[in-house]
């Protein structure tokens, strides 16, 4: 069933505030909510052009382009590849994208100057995974507490170096709770969170990931499904705009060490971990690669591997805090905040 809602009260209701109406054909298939790509176009000024089911729809307004295929999760904006929250459908003729992701993934990206703020973002909380008796992820070489914790050290001084205030979460190789560890980041509420780790898996899993929190009403990208705990809205939800900007600058820069090897971008994905779902701070978990593949561990092993993922994730930042402090600017900027090792 398809009903009109004024564009000020349907983002009104999720906390993004716009400042004229339109109306948006809202229709639920399933569970969710989902809004034309018709009208998409029209708010975010993107020219419409016909599609078909097993066609590749690329979409640009001078600004950013998306790319994606109707019936998948997956949307790759600027070339930054995004899991969705729910796929992309086509129903007949028409494309529909899921509520959830219009307000929580496409707007925050596309319009990072309408954020609401309560506070002036300054520093980093850096929370190095793992720790002491908790080795983490283990390769033949090494051990992720002691690679999480390289990587950070090297991205506290990069930061530090451009004047920005940075807290370690552990500087040493010592156990450090998970409770602990957002207790911590409580303490400074003018700051962000950046979680790093190194992944493994079973069988050829390999590449790069970024991790943050799940909206409320939707599902862990590798959970499949939604549970009835989904529903519950986490504190970490109260910063779910600032959340997936920062996590799409710091992805955007990470997968740019592999830009031969577009299989090396696993996508920005969603999930609940403790250090995402209690956090107040906005906040974002990176995986920098997998221990458990022999090549990429030995990459990993390469304190000059370590030094690029620290100057990478540092230009993440530097985009975002430039982002932010642009309250008031139209459009996203279009120049790279860089620390000198960027375009």
């Amino acid at each position: 069933m398809r009903t009109l809602s004024k564009l000020f009260f349907f983002f009104l209701f999720l906390g993004l505030p716009f400042t004229k109406a339109q109306e948006w054909h809202l229709s639920t298939f399933g569970k969710s909510q989902y809004v034309p790509l018709e009208d998409f176009c029209r708010f975010y000024h993107f020219p419409q052009l016909p599609y078909s089911p097993a066609t590749e729809v690329h979409l640009s307004n001078g600004l950013v382009s998306l790319d994606f295929k109707p019936n998948s999760s997956v949307v790759f904006i600027d070339g930054v590849k995004h899991w969705l929250s729910f796929p992309i459908i086509q129903r007949g003729a028409e494309i529909w994208i899921s509520r959830t992701d219009l307000c929580c993934l496409f707007d925050p990206i596309l319009r990072p100057e309408r954020i609401p703020q309560s506070r002036l973002y300054r520093g980093v909380v850096i929370d190095p995974g793992h720790g002491g008796s908790d080795k983490g992820a283990i390769s033949r070489k090494g051990t992720e507490k002691n690679y999480a914790l390289d990587t950070a050290r090297r991205l506290a001084a990069i930061l530090k170096a451009r004047g920005i205030p940075v807290v370690m979460t552990r500087n040493e190789d010592v156990f450090v709770s998970l409770d602990q560890r957002v207790r911590m980041a409580a303490y400074y509420p003018e700051y962000i969170f950046i979680s790093i780790h190194f992944n493994q898996a079973y069988g050829d899993g390999h590449g790069l990931e970024t991790y943050a929190l799940s909206p409320r009403g939707s599902p862990s990208t590798n959970s499949g499904r939604l549970y009835l705990t989904d529903y519950i809205a986490s504190p970490g939800n109260q910063t779910d705009p600032l959340n997936i900007l920062l996590a799409h600058d710091i992805h955007s820069q990470i997968i740019r060490l592999h830009p031969a090897d577009p299989d090396m971008d696993r996508g920005l994905k969603r999930a609940r971990f403790k250090v995402l779902r209690e956090n107040l701070l906005p906040s974002v978990l990176v995986e920098g690669g997998f221990l458990s593949n022999a090549i990429e561990s030995s990459l990993v092993d390469h304190p000059i591997y370590r030094q690029k993922l620290a100057e990478a994730i540092a230009r993440g930042v530097l985009l975002f805090f430039n982002q932010i402090h642009s309250q008031g600017k139209k459009g996203r900027p279009n120049t790279l905040a860089s620390d000198g090792s960027g375009p």
